[in-house]
């Protein structure tokens, strides 16, 4: 029986080969192909690691990115700035973040952090501004001369060539010296004025409206200094006013933004015979 299957396979095999163009001839040996066999094999069992992630680690990674972006946010919310500025000629009134208010002479500058403004209460300025402070956490005012710290209230600060002053107008102000550490504290229409030592000196206003007079555009004086008067026509003004060298005259009187700065400086002459005259950029004040 085996052997009549044997004949049929080679008969088969023989028919097969007698087909024309038809090789049916292997050329590798047994050993090659094993060979190649089992290198696929070999290959397929090669396994590639999968990177294994510790939940323990992406916590660890969440929370540095977290602290990164709190981090980050907090810097740029405390050193974000907005300033208010006055150019000379100009007087500007501004909102703060809190609904306060502040109102900038000519020539004066006020900066304050919006983003932190309700972790702290701070503004810087130089020049002159008039304060009004809605109730709340401590606010507090900086100048290179002293700092004025306040919950609520009413004031004015004058900062300018070593020239401080901080008058109330309502609610209670405290004053620091700078320099000594001074401190003052101040009610209703008190004054607190930096001395040449570095301290502070109290004094009471007699005429309420003195001070302040620049926010209606009228600009009084009391015995003030001839070169402060004329700092404040040039700021109001803008225009440089230039000095010959002058005896320390005292200038007691008053004039309004409104009237043109030739009948303002005739004012401030005549009492004193100084002549004015007008040059390129500006005007001189000579003997």
């Amino acid at each position: 029986m085996q052997k009549h299957n044997l004949h049929k396979s080679s008969e088969k095999s023989d028919r097969f080969n007698d087909l024309p163009g038809l090789d049916l001839s292997y050329e590798r040996s047994a050993d090659k192909v094993w060979s190649k066999l089992s290198q696929v094999i070999q290959s397929d069992r090669t396994i590639t690691p999968e990177p294994v992630s510790s939940p323990f680690l992406q916590q660890i990674w969440w929370v540095a990115a977290v602290i990164l972006v709190l981090l980050g946010s907090g810097m740029f919310m405390k050193l974000y700035t907005t300033d208010v500025v006055a150019t000379y000629g100009e007087h500007i009134t501004a909102k703060l973040p809190d609904g306060s208010s502040v109102e900038l002479n000519a020539g004066s500058r006020v900066s304050y952090q919006p983003y932190w403004w309700f972790m702290n209460r701070e503004v810087e300025m130089t020049g002159e501004v008039f304060f009004d402070v809605r109730e709340g956490r401590k606010f507090s005012v900086k100048s290179s001369y002293g700092t004025t710290s306040v919950l609520g209230t009413t004031f004015n600060i004058y900062a300018r060539n070593d020239d401080y002053q901080v008058t109330c107008y309502s609610g209670k102000v405290r004053v620091e010296a700078s320099k000594s550490g001074h401190l003052l504290e101040i009610t209703q229409l008190e004054q607190a004025t930096l001395t040449n030592e570095g301290g502070l000196r109290l004094s009471v206003l007699k005429n309420r409206e003195e001070v302040v007079s620049w926010r209606n555009e009228m600009f009084m004086f009391t015995a003030t200094p001839i070169e402060k008067v004329f700092g404040e026509i040039e700021r109001q003004y803008a225009v440089e006013i230039k000095l010959d060298d002058l005896p320390d005259y005292l200038y007691s009187g008053n004039f309004s933004r409104k009237e043109s700065i030739d009948r303002v400086l005739k004012m401030v002459c005549r009492p004193y015979g100084l002549i004015y005259q007008k040059t390129d950029n500006g005007y001189r004040i000579t003997e």
